[in-house]
């Protein structure tokens, strides 16, 4: 018998915001001039991936270079303080839907293009059962790389890490229900059987009519 799952995206569905993006300009606040020396440098990154240089794994590697000087547990105190002032951008309606889904399945997961490094202890600590995000290197060692282990979680890579998982642990699954703000994620629109798109904060049945221009730039 299938494992009945609930998945839902992270940025823009369950929380009000980018989380690499919202991060970095915590960052930016506790280290301004090494900040914005690395955004300089990190402009020139940009440019060269919409002139296709360089690729988005490329691209999101380096823009989490400046953690480098970091330890691992230097890197987590960050991550903790970064969300004591933005948990309160939690879509208000979460908390509710979460105890129903509870209810309904056996399983509420989220998935995520953000780094799992950022996400998974604070989604973990809202209830939530497992969390798959981008992997960097550096996961469970004491200091930071810069580089991503394996694929960028998004589009088909977050089907496939689902089905991996499912597998190591014997089970098949059925995602009953799906929630996302972005057209990104229309292969796991694409294998659920009730799908809510999340417009600006308002949870809707169904899924985005078409790609954002955000979408297009960094999802393809």
């Amino acid at each position: 018998m299938k494992k009945k799952i609930i998945v839902y995206d992270f940025d823009k569905t369950i929380y009000d915001g980018e989380t690499g993006v919202n991060f970095s300009t915590f960052y930016l606040k506790k280290y301004p001039l090494k900040s914005i020396l690395f955004l300089i440098k990190y402009s020139k990154d940009l440019l060269f991936y919409l002139i296709k240089i360089i690729n988005l794994t490329t691209l999101k590697e380096r823009y989490f270079e400046f953690l480098e000087t970091h330890s691992t547990e230097e890197i987590e105190k960050l991550v903790a303080d970064f969300w004591e002032t933005k948990k309160h951008k939690i879509y208000p309606w979460i908390k509710g839907e979460l105890e129903k889904n509870k209810k309904e399945c056996e399983m509420v997961i989220v998935s995520s293009a953000s780094p799992l490094f950022l996400i998974e202890k604070f989604l973990l600590s809202l209830g939530y059962d497992k969390v798959f995000g981008t992997n960097f290197v550096n996961d469970n060692k004491k200091t930071f790389i810069a580089k991503i282990d394996g694929e960028n979680n998004k589009g088909d890579e977050k089907v496939k890490k689902l089905n991996e998982w499912a597998k190591q642990n014997n089970f098949e699954y059925e995602i009953t229900q799906f929630y996302s703000d972005s057209l990104a994620d229309k292969p796991l629109y694409d294998i659920s059987k009730k799908t809510y798109w999340i417009k600006n904060g308002v949870k809707l049945e169904g899924m985005p009519p078409r790609k954002t221009l955000f979408d297009k730039l960094f999802w393809k």
